[in-house]
């Protein structure tokens, strides 16, 4: 069986479970969005992609972050891990040579010995800003937005972006998906952008096995409201309780 996962940065340790559950013969593929991607010390970080890159036992140190930090290079919300930048040095070099970052993230998988292959949404820039502040409104990144939600008056989610689409490996994945599997994640800031991407629903036909996992929305409640409508289900879509035995069990239920 070959599962197709859309999943974001809180969904990692449920592809991990459900990576572990698969038969030898399965097949999972993981699209991650990449809506949260910015440039930090010059480092190209895509938060998505870095913690479904990183191994879920790993205890986290901050050894960079705090030397930034301490030199005011950094802002707060521009902090991440040890890992996490030694991922986006990689990343930054195959990217100036000339590397998707669709072969970097494939590349950075396979060092990694993840027990799913990882694929971005798309190669193209695609960022979301926040609007905030009504009487002076000013675009910020979504990231400096979730740092501290309540310092901040969202009006309005963008997506700053030229003309994008669905990488042609990510195209291929969901030709070749038995079932593919929505959540457990986000629905605004890691599902509904993959696929509201141009050409992801194109690739979804109305008898198409879909399963949405029962997740609550993660994203501040202001930024559910101004996100405005949720994205429809796409295919022939079934609820599924937020755990990989059950969602693996439904799975194997749709294509008997």
């Amino acid at each position: 069986m070959r599962l197709t996962l859309v999943i974001g940065s809180d969904g990692a340790a449920f592809a991990h479970d459900l990576a572990a559950l698969l038969e030898p013969v399965d097949e999972l593929t993981v699209i991650a969005p990449v809506v949260r991607g910015h440039v930090s010390a010059g480092l190209q970080a895509s938060p998505d992609l870095d913690a479904l890159l990183a191994s879920p036992t790993a205890h986290p140190t901050y050894a960079v972050a705090d030397s930034l930090e301490l030199v005011g290079f950094t802002p707060r919300w521009q902090r991440a891990g040890d890992d996490a930048i030694a991922t986006r040095l990689v990343r930054t070099d195959l990217a100036m040579s000339g590397t998707s970052l669709t072969d970097a993230t494939i590349a950075a998988a396979i060092r990694a010995a993840l027990p799913y292959r990882l694929l971005p949404m798309c190669d193209d820039r695609a960022e979301f800003r926040v609007v905030v502040g009504a009487e002076d409104p000013r675009a910020i990144h979504i990231d400096e937005y979730l740092d501290d939600p309540a310092t901040h008056e969202a009006t309005q989610l963008l997506l700053i972006a030229d003309q994008i689409s669905i990488s042609a490996d990510v195209s291929q994945a969901l030709l070749d998906a038995d079932v593919l599997v929505l959540g457990p994640s986000s629905r605004t800031l890691a599902i509904d952008p993959v696929l509201r991407t141009p050409g992801f629903i194109d690739l979804i036909g109305d008898e198409f096995p879909v399963l949405v996992v029962d997740h609550e929305d993660s994203a501040p409640a202001a930024l559910v409201t101004v996100a405005g409508l949720r994205a429809p289900d796409p295919g022939s879509a079934e609820p599924v309780a937020s755990d990989a035995a059950a969602v693996l069990d439904a799975a194997r239920a749709m294509t008997r």
